[in-house]
């Protein structure tokens, strides 16, 4: 427990609290069995700790000379844990937000129906009430703030501080309009849901035309390139120039062989850099940057395994 609270303090000392607190709320409506910071690093630790055990055994079982680099491969998986947790949280709470943005249309024509006729309390224990999945937890929650003595404001601009999507960001607006206001917002409403579907048959199109570019750009960097150079390398290989004399080259056999390496080393920087351009326009594409991570997480080493599984053919 004390390696925790260190942990602790040193993360509070780095972050702002804002930034540890938005944390915490994604944890709350990821649904997740990680509730805070301290749960979060008290199992970041422990799988931590697991994975730098089995790197040192692993390690010293393997690598032979070079062993000055163990501490660093038991430290690198000591951390992974702490990176891994925090990306799978972060990566879900981008995927219900992108599933609450497709509801949003169906959400504005419902209420629509009955929101002149109703007070704002009860539009929002009606919408809790409805079957719009994540929304309605949304709108439950603000219904039990607001039985709690909340406000309605303060219940309403917390689901946008919560969520962090101008989209649902706008509809909570309209909602807080029509309520301060006193006015009527159902042709408001239809409206947006108008705009909200014809934004998302446009998306919908564009991503159709982009997906031949995004497969290709899978299969490039994943197969095809490594597969190529691997099977250009295991050629080379295969032909055994470090047997032959001197031939014209003005290099001594040891000399070869030492380019030759480099060369192979240089082909493996090369397939990993392209692996990580590649994930990173698929990110930039998708308009989600932070899926270059899970592009790079497969990507890498599976351009690897494909380079040296033909290297040896």
């Amino acid at each position: 427990m004390d390696a925790v609270i260190i942990f602790e303090q040193i993360l509070k000392h780095f972050f702002e609290e804002k930034k540890i607190q938005d944390f915490e709320d994604k944890l709350m409506l990821n649904g997740s069995r990680i509730k805070n910071l301290k749960s979060y690093i008290l199992i970041s630790t422990i799988c931590g700790t697991f994975l730098m055990l089995l790197a040192l055994i692993i390690s010293f079982n393997i690598i032979k000379t070079n062993v000055q680099i163990i501490p660093l491969i038991a430290l690198a998986g000591f951390f992974t844990p702490f990176f891994i947790i925090y990306l799978f949280e972060d990566l879900l709470f981008e995927y219900k937000k992108r599933q609450k943005e497709e509801l949003l249309s169906d959400l504005l024509l419902e209420a629509s129906v009955f929101c002149d006729e109703s007070s704002m309390e009860q539009t929002i224990k009606k919408i809790a009430n409805q079957d719009f999945d994540l929304l309605s937890s949304d709108f439950n929650r603000a219904n039990n703030e607001i039985k709690n003595g909340a406000s309605i404001d303060t219940a309403l601009i917390r689901i946008k501080e919560l969520n962090k999507s101008r989209i649902y960001s706008r509809v909570i607006d309209l909602f807080l309009q029509g309520y301060q206001s006193g006015a009527k917002i159902s042709d408001t409403l239809k409206e947006t849901a108008e705009d909200l579907l014809e934004t998302k048959a446009i998306l919908k199109e564009r991503q159709a035309v982009m997906i031949v570019t995004k497969y290709t750009l899978l299969l490039s960097a994943g197969i095809i390139v490594p597969a190529v150079l691997g099977s250009i390398v295991g050629l080379v290989s295969g032909l055994n120039f470090y047997s032959m004399g001197e031939i014209g080259l003005g290099l001594s056999i040891e000399l070869r062989k030492s380019l030759f390496e480099m060369a192979i080393l240089g082909t493996n920087l090369y397939i990993i850099e392209y692996s990580l351009l590649s994930s990173f326009f698929l990110a930039l594409q998708e308009g989600n940057k932070k899926n270059f991570w899970i592009y790079t997480l497969f990507l890498t080493p599976c351009s690897i395994i494909v380079f040296t599984i033909t290297k040896t053919l």
